[in-house]
């Protein structure tokens, strides 16, 4: 596996709605293996690689979670609003970086609990962001509406992977990963490999792609949440790091197509690929857009467990992300160990 493709996707900016410049780097990415990504208006990117079998369209978001900036303070803060799920506990004290004119880089900050006499977690109301420019509202350098995102902390091992963004650039990855291990191969399908966009803020990107291209089946690669930790008991820890691939059943928004689930869960037994099968009645993910926009499709979600999702740093282990490369490479060519 590309690792420092990886570390280059999660150091890039793509907060929900203004994907841009990762967007450029994976039209790129995909001209380099030979393939013509397609923009469309909404920034979601679509390549087709022709087939003779059902419409497949294998999906990974490219948005990750982030912030806006919303009005400038005095003394160089920021005030600003979340774009996607985050939570202030998540916030307060973390490196972050605004994506004005110029890069900025800040803290977020707030009163300090132990001198407001407050013992509960703050609101996102009272956080910002402290520049430490004193002139900052003079300087042209930030405007409201531009993207922040977390501080780029990368740290690997032989493990793990530890940095920002792992939903989705993960997704992301597995889906290049995919695509480059199988040029020039024959395919069971007609596939349509997409990076969407605005997942994150009501799965809007694919919501579009699914009324243009009706596909037959959709399957869905998403960095997902990982609750084993301490103190959890087992019926909601949820995905479990070094598991291997998720293959979800149910979520807050979507119901798998059981027959497709239970034809991935089958190529994984005979292949030998490390994978869980989870059901959970929380998050959601581009495969409930797919579903039933459109004409409807069949549809699955493949997904990479990360602990301490949708904050500065969550964790992955490079075995798992091995285990979904092999497990979507393996549904593509159509095969099994008999």
């Amino acid at each position: 596996m590309d690792i420092e493709f990886l570390k280059k996707l999660t150091g890039l900016p793509g907060v929900s709605g203004n994907e841009g410049p990762l967007a450029q780097v994976l039209e790129e990415h995909f001209k380099s293996m030979g393939l013509s990504a397609e923009k469309d208006c909404l920034g979601n990117l679509v390549a087709h690689l022709p087939g003779n079998g059902p419409r497949l369209l294998l999906d990974a978001h490219m948005d990750e979670v982030g912030m806006m900036v919303q009005y400038l303070e005095p003394n160089g803060f920021v005030r600003f609003i979340p774009v996607g799920g985050l939570s202030p506990v998540a916030l307060y004290g973390q490196p972050v970086v605004i994506w004005g004119k110029e890069v900025v880089c800040g803290v977020i900050g707030s009163m300090p609990p132990h001198l407001n006499g407050k013992d509960e977690a703050v609101t996102m109301e009272e956080l910002f962001i402290d520049t430490g420019i004193p002139d900052l509202m003079n300087t042209g350098l930030v405007s409201p509406g531009d993207s922040i995102t977390f501080a780029h902390y990368w740290h690997e091992n032989g493990l793990t992977i530890q940095t920002k963004a792992l939903d989705n650039r993960l997704g992301v990855f597995v889906l290049m990963e995919v695509l480059s291990a199988l040029r020039g191969e024959a395919l069971a399908f007609d596939l349509w490999a997409v990076v969407s966009v605005q997942e994150e803020m009501g799965l809007k990107g694919a919501s579009a792609l699914a009324r243009r291209i009706k596909p037959d089946i959709a399957v869905v690669l998403e960095g997902t949440v990982a609750n084993d930790l301490p103190g959890v008991p087992g019926c909601k820890r949820l995905a479990c790091l070094g598991a291997g691939v998720e293959i979800r059943l149910s979520d807050a928004r979507f119901i798998a197509d059981r027959q497709l689930a239970m034809d991935l869960v089958k190529l994984a037994q005979q292949n030998g690929i490390s994978h869980q099968v989870i059901v959970k009645k929380i998050g959601g993910t581009n495969a409930a857009a797919y579903q039933v926009d459109g004409v409807g499709s069949r549809a699955a979600a493949l997904s990479v467990p990360v602990r301490y999702i949708h904050s500065a740093v969550g964790m992955a282990m490079k075995q798992d992300i091995g285990a979904a490369v092999a497990l979507v490479s393996a549904f593509l060519k159509g095969t099994s160990k008999n």
